[in-house]
């Protein structure tokens, strides 16, 4: 009898090894399209005149690259390959470029992920206006790019290109972009929602209904990635399917991406470009994105411009920098590139990059399968997101797409103010050198929480049951809880609640707003001895504490402005003095079963984001270490607070990556903002870890190769560092 080979299913291996990528940005218009060419000098400008398939991807491999992006179809709709179904980009003349660059990819070991634009297609959009977006009104037009509707004529069209393109190419992924240009309120998006809600849509934040239009956005854009998915399993099942999830908190929920939609993606793609956000922002995109595909592969963009797209050309210690942020936390780097118009590539580009992908490359063994290690969990909800969308009306509305990693410096008392409190929370915990990660309400990753030692609401301005029996469960076995700011005081449809479903856990209640803008916080006891006896300001109004519980502690209470600001009574130019103190408590902590809970009226994270005080870092910091009862298994005792600690674990191995970014000064005018940048890289005299005691040896990485370092008196001493270095402490 012979034995049947087992059936296996197709290789998809490369997902979580590869490292280095770059993302061959080349949107290119065809002026032979109407719709496309707008006022060109010279329409015989020799587009893709210069592109060199061998010669192109060849300087790419030299320089590390593993995996390449490369342009099926663009945002102008026009496509790369002799496609039947879309519109042949005409400078081409035939040629089937995409394939080209396909066959020298491969030829050298390169995968190759095809992009594919979606809501995005001049072509089709000027060629069927029946088929085009309407955007809300009250949202604003979507831009240069006229959005196509997703319910319209188009969605098959779309659909059957990508059939046609899996089908045809050997294709090792598909790129989804641009699924973000909603809500449509088309008549045929109009007619689907009264069908499915029985109302009208709404037409602003305070009508009735904006959640279900959220709602509504979500699962138009869930059901065409379903159908996307299908199509790629059908045709090409070992190929990825990876959209870009750009959907950080800084994005509006309306426009309906969801992390829900992260079910359909093998890897999970954010875009983390510091000009846009900050130099902290590849960090904390890797985390957003690992959290939101638990546990499967993810990819962060970075760019190869100061200014995202202008053709300049990134230092090499910017770089540097951007790259390993995101390696060091297990995601792959992959480096935004954009040809000149006639396709030719900038050589420079990649010879910057191969020392930066060289070192990933030689880090590699020790970020394949390895496993983060949990200590502080950010809750980072799609409800939360939801209800920002909500309630930005009244105080916010410039939250959105058009905010920033750090928002502008200015106190904020509405209800949610989330952007400024994940990232501010988040940047306050890497600046304390504390584990962090983001977990949220979808049961996969709700499951993960019992694998840290305390968790971080900030902003939590709603919690369903499951989530409060979660809570309260983790807290009572031993888990250390900090709120920050109002939480669970409404609804997950926005309504206020008489009373919050967690106050039988925090021991208070919250009540009214103060009278001022500007209060204080007066630390008391050995939060005072720590963090500073002085009056800790704090943009905002601040809720009242009723204290619910006998036993809780307060750790600090409110001291009151001389005056409150307005357009008649100031103090100087801008925030008026302490003057009064209070004995009201601004922070308070009880015990919790076998945990600890700490409760904050004050915003700290969302304070460290817009006021940019490190004392707001400072005492969020303590707070953490506080609450979860133990310090990290491994604390940097000396370093720069630019350093960021990240820990994983292979095997017996504990892993410690320290990525520290040195900044040049920079100017932010109005009108003349100028990007942070890094130009040299960090050159470190010493940095000193305490380890665990367990740890039976040391070493570190250099050039690839493990060399021994003294484990004395509990603390490992590297000196002569640089932007990352990889300590291994075996035994831990």
């Amino acid at each position: 009898m012979t034995a049947r080979t087992p059936v296996t299913g197709p290789d998809t291996s490369w997902w979580s090894t590869s490292r280095n990528r770059i993302f061959y940005d080349s949107h290119t218009p065809d002026w032979t399209d109407p719709h496309q060419r707008g006022e060109v000098p010279e329409p015989r400008f020799p587009v893709l005149s210069a592109v060199r398939p061998e010669s192109d991807l060849q300087l790419m491999a030299d320089a590390g690259v593993d995996s390449v992006v490369l342009f099926a179809k663009c945002q102008y709709g026009n496509s790369y390959y002799p496609t039947d179904v879309g519109r042949r980009h005409a400078a081409l003349d035939g040629r089937d470029l995409f394939g080209e660059q396909l066959a020298a990819a491969h030829a050298r070991g390169i995968r190759v992920i095809a992009y594919f634009s979606n809501m995005w297609d001049t072509a089709a959009a000027g060629a069927h206006p029946e088929w085009r977006m309407v955007p809300l009104a009250s949202r604003g037009s979507t831009g240069r790019w006229p959005a196509l509707c997703l319910l319209s004529g188009y969605r098959r069209f779309a659909l059957d290109q990508v059939r046609e393109l899996a089908r045809a190419y050997p294709i090792d992924g598909l790129w989804s972009d641009i699924l973000t240009a909603g809500p449509c309120v088309c008549p045929r998006c109009e007619a689907e929602f009264t069908r499915t809600y029985g109302r009208p849509l709404p037409a602003d934040r305070d009508d009735e209904g904006w959640l279900d239009l959220v709602h509504f956005s979500q699962k138009v854009l869930k059901d065409y990635l379903d159908e996307q998915r299908a199509v790629l399993r059908e045709e090409r099942p070992e190929a990825a399917l990876i959209p870009n999830f750009y959907a950080t908190t800084f994005v509006d929920a309306v426009i309906g991406l969801s992390a829900d939609h992260l079910d359909d993606a093998d890897i999970g793609s954010s875009e983390g470009y510091t000009d846009w956000h900050g130099l902290g922002f590849p960090s904390y995109a890797s985390s957003y994105i690992q959290a939101a595909v638990n546990g499967r592969p993810t990819e962060v963009l970075v760019s190869r411009f100061v200014h995202t797209w202008d053709f300049t050309v990134r230092s090499v210690a910017q770089l540097r920098f951007e790259a390993f942020s995101v390696a060091a936390r297990g995601s792959t780097v992959s480096v935004d590139d954009q040809p000149y118009a006639t396709g030719a590539i900038e050589p420079e580009v990649y010879r910057r990059l191969t020392p930066v992908f060289g070192r990933i490359a030689e880090r590699g063994p020790w970020l394949s399968g390895a496993e983060p290690v949990r200590y502080a969990a950010l809750y980072a909800s799609q409800n939360a997101r939801e209800l920002e969308s909500l309630l930005q009306a009244d105080e916010n509305p410039a939250v959105g797409e058009q905010s920033a990693q750090f928002p502008q410096s200015e106190p904020r008392s509405s209800a949610s103010d989330l952007v400024a409190a994940l990232t501010g929370t988040y940047r306050a915990l890497v600046e304390s050198h504390l584990p962090v990660a983001m977990i949220d309400e979808r049961p996969q990753s709700l499951r993960t929480l019992a694998d840290h030692r305390v968790l971080v609401l900030a902003d939590v301005l709603a919690l369903s049951e499951t989530e409060v029996e979660a809570i309260t469960r983790f807290v009572h076995d031993g888990g250390g809880l900090v709120v920050t700011g109002p939480v669970a005081v409404r609804g997950t449809d926005g309504r206020v609640l008489a009373e919050s479903p967690l106050a039988h856990l925090l021991g208070v209640r919250f009540g009214p707003l103060g009278a001022f803008t500007f209060p204080y916080l007066r630390l008391g006891g050995e939060l005072a001895s720590e963090a500073g006896g002085w009056p800790l300001p704090h943009y905002g109004r601040l809720r009242a504490l009723e204290v619910t519980g006998d036993d809780v502690t307060v750790l600090a209470r409110r001291t009151d402005p001389v005056l409150e600001t307005d357009d008649d009574a100031y103090w100087h130019n801008n925030q008026p003095a302490p003057a009064f103190d209070t004995d009201d408590p601004v922070i308070v902590e009880r015990p919790y079963g076998r945990g600890r809970v700490i409760v904050s009226a004050a915003r700290l994270g969302n304070n460290r984001s817009r006021l940019g005080y490190g004392a707001h870092r400072d005492l969020l910091g303590l707070l953490v270490r506080r609450a979860a009862g133990r310090e990290p298994e491994v604390d940097l005792l000396d370093g720069h607070r630019a350093t960021e600690l990240v820990l994983a674990r292979i095997g017996s191995t504990l892993v410690a990556h320290l990525v520290t970014g040195a900044p040049v000064l920079s100017l932010d005018l109005f009108g003349a903002r100028q990007p942070a940048a890094i130009e040299d890289v960090a050159s470190i005299a010493r940095l000193r870890l305490r380890v665990p005691a367990a740890t039976t040896s040391a070493s570190r990485i250099v050039d690839g190769v493990e060399r021994p370092l003294a484990v004395v008196d509990g603390v490992v001493t590297l000196t002569d560092a640089d932007d990352w270095e990889t300590v291994l402490l075996h035994g831990a």
